[in-house]
């Protein structure tokens, strides 16, 4: 399958030019920091604000001191750097981190959120985040 080569090759590519902060997912799928202020529209109860910390076309990891139940469905609304493009992700609550004594990878608490049924459109959005993420590593910047 011809797209599926060319996907593989620049997940190598991106496998390569991963800097140590960005951290490997499952699949060898990288996420990476992306701290933006985002609307959680939670399936059960009222919206909330809240932080995404870090994204892949996965997921992402939302900063809430609040703990959804795991399975709960949620939507994830934020915009874009430097846009005023809002993107609208929907998903399940995957896993959660509630406050502890030692926190879970030095994550703020809160939960990942598994994305579902990602359109192609903001799956590429996704990937062009992550992209310019690994470009600034590289950079230096």
């Amino acid at each position: 399958m011809p797209g599926h080569e060319t996907r593989r090759r620049r997940l190598d590519h991106a496998k390569m030019m991963a800097p140590p902060s960005a951290e490997r997912r499952t699949g060898g799928v990288l996420r990476v920091p992306f701290v933006r202020r985002c609307q959680v529209d939670f399936e059960e109860g009222a919206p909330v604000s809240a932080f995404i910390v870090n994204i892949n076309v996965l997921g992402a990891y939302v900063a809430l001191d609040e703990m959804p139940r795991l399975g709960q469905r949620v939507v994830c609304h934020f915009r874009l750097p430097e846009t005023e493009q809002e993107l609208t992700l929907e998903g399940v609550v995957a896993w959660t981190n509630p406050r502890q004594q030692h926190p879970v990878h030095s994550l703020p608490p809160g939960f990942g959120v598994g994305f579902r049924g990602l359109s192609d459109e903001n799956r590429l959005r996704i990937e062009a985040i992550v992209r310019e993420y690994l470009m600034r590593q590289s950079r230096g910047h």
